[in-house]
């Protein structure tokens, strides 16, 4: 189950960084880029969230994972085309890319809140089965 995403994680490293050492970097690709990443976070955080809640669903995954990363690239690029940015000069960035990037993190915060929850919970549930266990060894 944790193979796939250390072979994912190890495969994105060697298409995407290792390449980039040799290319140029683009801005405007950087920035899309950035957005979609934090997409695909809240993606697998849901993921494993749902995982530990025992609700898994590769379908929802698969799905979520792609339509989450295209929606978010999608509304930074609505975004600069409808001239919508903010800041001066070459600094200028996207209104809407701000607003997925708020978005995205408020759910990955509520996301990592809720695992949080879940593994404490499993963690206290296994200490009292032992200590459960104990007791009637005794």
């Amino acid at each position: 189950m944790f193979a796939l995403p250390l072979l994912a994680i190890a495969l994105g490293f060697i298409l995407v960084y290792l390449p980039g050492n040799f290319l140029p970097a683009n801005e405007a690709l950087a920035r899309y880029s950035a957005v979609a990443v934090l997409a695909g976070m809240d993606t697998v955080l849901g993921g494993l969230r749902a995982y530990l809640e025992d609700k898994f669903d590769d379908a929802i995954f698969t799905t979520g994972f792609f339509t989450n990363a295209i929606l978010a690239v999608g509304l930074v690029f609505l975004g600069e085309k409808l001239g919508l940015e903010t800041g001066i000069g070459d600094g200028r960035i996207s209104i809407m890319m701000i607003g997925a990037v708020v978005v995205f993190s408020g759910r990955i915060l509520n996301n990592l809140a809720a695992l949080r929850r879940l593994l404490i919970e499993r963690v206290r549930a296994r200490g009292a089965r032992e200590a459960n266990s104990s007791v009637v060894s005794n």
